[in-house]
């Protein structure tokens, strides 16, 4: 029976793995089990709590003093002082305000994370996909060199073709293996790359078509959204506002600290209390540290305005680059160029060409195929680029 449930749960497993296999799927994964992502979770509610500990109270200060006098046994007098500090009213409210500005700042910076590791991934898994077509391609043009082979093989036997025509088929069975042999190691670094971003854990991508994406149709509007929902505007505009409100505390920071407690004095015991009140100001360091928030504040403003310049860039160039490859696989004919590998292979059977003819046109329409496939890579990312927001 235990032999029995460790069986079905290894099925259960490689139907799980063979099932997440798409691209959102394995993004999905990625999401949950990043430990960056996970790491930065902690950070960002330490730095909260950091502020908060800041905002509470100091201890309580004890201090106890006895003093002795000749010719007076034990002590003769003595000083007990228990105080309390606090920074005035306002400064404790603004750093609650701190907080929960510091809060969103760890979301934001949480998301750009999220989403530049995600995109990471994404741009690896249309890596693999390119791969996947590729090995296909390669599988079939394999056993069509290999049919190839066997067939002159027989015909040189027969005295019906030559060493060059026979030494060209090996040839190109050579060279097949060869690039079949760097796609798999080409695509097996990929998943491993994808496996470190996944927390160790395995993925694994058996698709041979990219994912759909919405077609851009009216580019101005689109860009708009894009810059109201980009990660790394929202991070440098809500930095701006977290370096404006250290402006603002900053600006506050002559306000007096103050101090009260309770104060006892006793003279050969006989005791006296009393209450002790104390305010202090910090007159002297406030305006270099005015100086360094107004200076931090100036940095941000400019973070924001490269922020929304790099992300107008990216889009442009993005969307140029996208329209011109797009074009290219429009004028693409895929089938026509499937058949006409078929047309030729039956072509070389009948005796109509000799192998050299055949590979001379059969390896050029195996080029255009291939560099169809990395138009059609290139062109996913370039859509991946401009809806990376949406991760």
């Amino acid at each position: 029976m235990k032999r029995f449930l460790i069986a079905v749960s290894f099925v259960l497993m490689a139907f799980t793995a063979s099932a997440d296999n798409s691209v959102d799927d394995v993004l999905k994964q990625i999401a949950q089990n990043n430990l960056t992502l996970r790491a930065l979770q902690h950070d960002n509610e330490a730095d909260v709590l950091d502020i908060k500990a800041e905002n509470s109270l100091d201890g309580l200060s004890v201090e106890y003093s006895p003093f002795f006098r000749s010719g007076y046994s034990g002590v003769a007098e003595s000083e007990l002082v228990v105080s309390q500090e606090i920074q005035f009213p306002t400064k404790y409210a603004d750093r609650n305000k701190q907080a929960k500005i510091q809060k969103t700042v760890g979301g934001k910076m949480y998301e750009k994370n999220r989403r530049d590791i995600l995109f990471e991934a994404e741009q690896l898994c249309l890596d693999v996909i390119r791969l996947n077509k590729t090995l296909a391609m390669l599988d079939q043009r394999l056993k069509n060199s290999e049919t190839l082979h066997q067939m002159y093989d027989k015909r040189m036997a027969a005295g019906d073709a030559n060493i060059l025509e026979v030494n060209k088929v090996k040839l190109d069975c050579m060279e097949v293996q060869t690039m079949v042999s760097e796609a798999q190691n080409e695509r097996m670094l990929l998943l491993q790359q994808l496996q470190q971003l996944n927390g160790g854990k395995p993925v694994t991508i058996d698709s041979e078509k990219f994912p759909e994406f919405q077609p851009i149709k009216d580019f101005e509007s689109y860009k708009a959204l894009y810059f109201a929902s980009d990660a790394d505007i929202q991070m440098a505009e809500t930095m701006l506002k977290s370096a404006d409100m250290n402006v603002k505390m900053q600006k506050r920071g002559w306000l007096p600290n103050i101090s009260f407690g309770y104060r006892r004095n006793t003279e050969q015991k006989e005791g006296v209390n009393g209450l002790m009140v104390g305010v202090s100001f910090p007159l002297y360091s406030n305006s270099k540290r005015i100086k360094a928030a107004r200076e931090r504040r100036q940095s941000a403003e400019l973070q924001v305005e490269q922020a929304r310049k790099d992300a107008e860039s990216q889009l442009q160039s993005g969307y140029q680059q996208l329209v011109g490859l797009q074009q290219v696989l429009d004028h693409s004919d895929v089938k026509m160029m499937q058949e006409s590998i078929v047309l030729f292979s039956k072509a070389l059977q009948h005796g109509e060409i000799n192998a050299l003819d055949y590979y001379t046109e059969v390896n050029s329409i195996y080029e255009k195929l291939q560099r169809h496939i990395d138009i059609h890579c290139q062109s996913a990312k370039l859509h991946a680029v401009l809806h990376k927001n949406e991760l």
